[in-house]
């Protein structure tokens, strides 16, 4: 087995690319939330880093095998370490959501072109031989992004089955997408590793797809990208995100890409997106998985994204009428964790 990167989140390289560019990331994806049932010792640690050195063993590094990140939320952090507060806890980004705000230990997120092998590294890890003994799951969310996968899970929508994502467009290009080497926290206790925050969204399908291509594009670009052009897009979406107060006014639509471009420092976005599309429990939506070097980038990039000075702009624009995506989108769950280098991945910090 090769070496593989030091950084746990450090994935883009093994992406593939699609016709025209744009990058292909692994199709289906497990994100596993656990708590904590015992307390570890060195033993623990040593346990887990070996399940997941297994995983690293059967599996190339890679969507045709297996990525994976362990994140530690603010309760590992404040209960079992040194670094308390050093992962805020989540909180409402906005004023007309209510999700519930979680703080699991830790989450894994694993991803794969192949379903089957999300299944046999559930095992691996929590099996006869796994980690249970300290490690209890909470959750198993689930889903995919990729060609044909969306069309597959709702076919009475009739979304293109070019698209990767529930809502009909490629929204994931390199070009809006902050570089994985920026994400890297340069000091501390994190050193080598990056932040997460993870959303559970629940997205009004039927009510977005029923509306044209072009009304669609406005919305998610900006009211000057007409679908043919959204279409065309393979490295940057940035919808001239320098005239959003002129377009809103002109339009009277705020475009979500232009108007969350706003956040970028010197054109190069804060944030890189890892969200893949679910129907878990029967409700389309996304599982949102942001990384960034502090979860303040997030958090800053989610409230211009929010676009509430769109409404002084023109009257028809409204905290979520005709305001980007926001009518069509409610965010049920928020968790945050650290993610830290591979090399302490297991327990990361564990007071002695």
């Amino acid at each position: 087995m090769s070496a593989l990167p030091a950084g746990q989140h450090e994935w883009e390289a093994t992406f593939g690319r699609d016709e025209i560019g744009r990058p292909v990331p692994p199709r289906y994806h497990h994100l596993i939330l656990v708590d904590l049932v015992e307390n570890p010792d060195a033993d623990a640690a040593r346990l887990l880093e070996s399940r997941l050195a297994e995983l690293e063993r059967r599996h190339t590094y890679g969507p045709g095998g297996l990525l994976t990140t362990l994140g530690w939320g603010p309760t590992w952090w404040d209960q079992y370490t040194e670094h308390t507060a050093l992962i805020g806890v989540p909180s409402k980004m906005s004023r007309w959501e209510d999700p519930v705000l979680e703080t699991p230990h830790a989450i894994f997120h694993l991803a794969t072109d192949h379903p089957e092998i999300l299944e046999s590294a559930g095992d691996v890890l929590f099996g006869e031989d796994g980690v249970g003994q300290h490690l209890k799951v909470r959750e198993i969310r689930t889903g995919f992004v990729g060609a044909g996968l969306a069309s597959d899970a709702l076919p009475h929508l009739d979304i293109p089955r070019s698209s990767p994502l529930l809502f009909g467009f490629h929204s994931v290009l390199r070009g809006n997408q902050a570089p994985e080497e920026s994400l890297r926290i340069p000091s501390g206790p994190l050193a080598g590793g990056t932040t997460q925050h993870v959303s559970r969204i629940e997205l009004d399908v039927d009510r977005w797809h029923a509306r044209n291509r072009d009304e669609q594009a406005a919305l998610l670009y900006a009211p000057t990208v007409s679908a043919a052009e959204a279409e065309t897009l393979d490295d940057d979406a940035p919808s001239d995100y320098a005239s959003y107060e002129q377009t809103v006014r002109e339009h009277g639509i705020v475009g979500h890409a232009q108007a969350a471009a706003r956040a970028r420092v010197d054109n190069v976005p804060v944030i890189n997106r890892r969200d893949f599309a679910t129907v878990d429990d029967g409700k389309p939506g996304t599982h949102f998985i942001s990384l960034q070097r502090e979860l303040r980038d997030f958090n800053n990039t989610r409230a211009i994204m929010n676009a509430a000075d769109g409404t002084g702009y023109h009257r028809s624009v409204g905290a979520r009428r005709r305001n980007g995506i926001n009518a069509f989108f409610d965010v049920t769950r928020r968790a945050t964790f650290g993610i830290p280098p591979r090399e302490s991945r297991a327990y990361p910090h564990l007071r002695s």
